[in-house]
C-alpha cells in the first residue's frame, strides 16, 4: 500500500566482506555482486548496514544508513567521500568505495586524490589507487585503503575521481572508525554519493541533537572541492578554512556544533560531508555516522522518510526558508532557530517510535530534511531526500 514500509533482509555477498579486522584488503571486482530492485510504482529505498539493533537485546555496535539513488539518476562522474584508514592495536580498518555498473561493457577510470593513493591492489586497481576497470551490469568494484602511516593515517580515499562511460553508482564509507580519531568508539560509515552534475555551490549544515540535552552534538564537517581554486565563505562566520587549491582536495572543520551556510565563490561546486562524533564525545549516546549535506537548490516540498523504531532516539533536522510552514505527520513544526543571515531556519524534530517508522513532511516552500538516530555506541544518519537536477 502507499506510504507503507517493507523490510527486506538481504544475505551478505561474501566476496565483498573483508576477511578479518586484521586484514583490510584486497580490493575486489565481484561479478553480479549487487542486488537489483525493481518496482511497478516509484519507491524510496533506504539501506541499513545493518538494521539489527534492539534496545536491551541486540547490540549491533556498528551501523549506518544511506538512501539509494534510482538508476535513472546515475551518471559517470563522482568524487568519493570516505575517511582515513585506521590502524589500532592490530586492527586494520579501511575506508572504502564501491562502484556498481548499470550496463554491460562499462569502463571505469579511477584517478586518486592527493590522499587516495595508498590502497590494497586488486580488481584492476593498482596499489597507487589508479585503475581502468571494465564492469558489466550488476558487477561491483570495491576499493579499500591500505595504511600510509601517521595518526590519523594519511591514507584517505576522499576526493578520488570516479569516471565512467556509462552510468554507475558510487557508495563511500568506512568499515569502522572513530570520529575524531581519539574519541571512542568506532562505527561503520556509508552514504550514497550523488553525481557531480547534481552538486552545487551552496549548502546549509546543521548539527545533530544530543538526546539527553536540548542542545546540538558536535560533529566533524568535510568540504571537498569539485573544481580548482575554490574559495568558500560562511554565514554566520565560524572561523573555518576558506581555500581549496585543487579539485579533490578537502579540509575539515573539527568539533563543530554551529549551524551555518557554506557558499563557494564563483558558483564553483563543492561536496559537504557531515560526521557524527563518537559516544564518548558528548551526549552519552550514538557513535560515528556519515551523511552528505543537500544543496539548497535540491530541496523539495515533500518527503517520506523512515526512522527505525528499534533505536532509542530518532530525529529529523528540518531546514526551511524563514516564514515557511512545514508539518510532519500532519502536525505543524515550530521552534525554529534562524541560521545567521541566510534567510533559513532549522527545527530539530523528535520522531516517534510508535507506528511503522514512516514519517511524512510537507511544506509550502522547498525545504531540506536529514534523519538520524541513536543507540548505545551506534547511530545512523542520512539525507531525507533531494532532487537530483543537473546544476550547470
Amino acid at each position: 500500500p502507499a506510504d507503507s514500509v517493507q523490510i527486506i533482509a538481504l544475505p551478505d555477498v561474501n566476496e565483498l566482506i573483508l576477511p578479518t579486522i586484521q586484514q583490510s584488503g584486497p580490493s575486489v571486482l565481484v561479478p553480479d555482486g549487487a542486488y537489483r530492485l525493481r518496482s511497478t510504482q516509484p519507491v524510496t529505498v533506504y539501506q541499513y548496514n545493518p538494521l539489527q539493533y534492539q534496545v536491551g537485546n541486540t547490540f549491533s555496535f556498528t551501523n549506518d544508513a544511506s538512501v539509494l539513488l534510482p538508476v535513472n539518476t546515475w551518471t559517470g562522474s563522482y568524487r568519493v567521500v570516505s575517511r582515513n584508514h585506521w590502524v589500532i592495536q592490530g586492527f586494520n580498518l579501511p575506508g572504502f568505495y564501491a562502484v556498481t555498473a548499470s550496463q554491460d561493457g562499462t569502463t571505469v577510470t579511477i584517478t586518486p586524490s592527493a590522499t587516495g593513493g595508498t590502497v590494497f591492489a586488486g580488481g584492476g586497481v593498482q596499489a597507487n589507487g589508479a585503475g581502468v576497470v571494465m564492469l558489466d551490469e550488476g558487477d561491483v568494484l570495491e576499493v579499500v585503503t591500505a595504511s600510509a602511516g601517521g595518526q590519523p593515517d594519511l591514507s584517505d580515499l576522499t576526493g578520488t575521481l570516479i569516471e565512467a562511460d556509462k552510468p554507475v553508482q558510487v557508495i563511500g564509507g568506512h568499515k569502522c572508525t572513530r570520529v575524531p580519531i581519539n574519541v571512542e568508539a568506532c562505527d561503520h560509515l556509508e552514504e550514497s554519493i550523488p553525481p557531480l552534475e547534481t552538486q552545487a555551490s551552496e549548502y546549509i549544515v546543521t548539527a545533530p541533537l544530543i538526546p539527553t540535552q536540548p542542545m546540538p552534538k558536535v560533529e566533524m564537517v568535510r568540504v571537498i572541492a569539485v573544481e580548482d581554486n575554490t574559495m568558500v565563505s560562511y554565514d554566520p562566520p565560524i572561523g573555518g578554512p576558506t581555500m581549496l587549491a585543487n579539485a579533490g582536495d578537502y579540509f575539515e572543520i573539527a568539533l563543530n556544533d554551529q549551524d551555518f551556510q557554506i557558499t563557494a565563490a564563483e558558483e564553483k561546486k563543492i561536496i559537504v560531508a557531515q560526521y557524527m562524533v563518537g559516544q564518548n564525545g558528548g551526549g552519552n549516546s550514538g557513535d560515528p555516522a556519515m551523511t552528505l549535506a543537500v544543496a539548497t537548490e535540491q530541496f523539495r516540498d515533500y518527503y517520506l522518510v523512515h526512522a527505525p523504531t528499534n533505536y532509542e532516539f530518532s530525529y529529523a533536522n528540518v531546514i526551511a526558508p524563514d516564514g515557511a510552514t512545514v508539518d510532519v505527520d500532519g502536525m505543524n513544526i515550530g521552534n525554529w532557530t534562524p541560521i545567521g543571515n541566510t534567510g533559513y531556519s532549522v527545527a530539530r524534530v523528535t520522531l516517534s517510535n510508535a507506528g511503522d517508522g514512516n514519517h511524512r513532511f510537507n511544506g509550502d516552500q522547498k525545504f531540506g530534511v536529514s534523519v538520524y538516530g541513536y543507540g548505545q555506541y551506534t547511530s545512523y544518519w542520512y539525507p531525507g531526500g533531494q532532487d537530483l537536477e543537473v546544476i550547470q
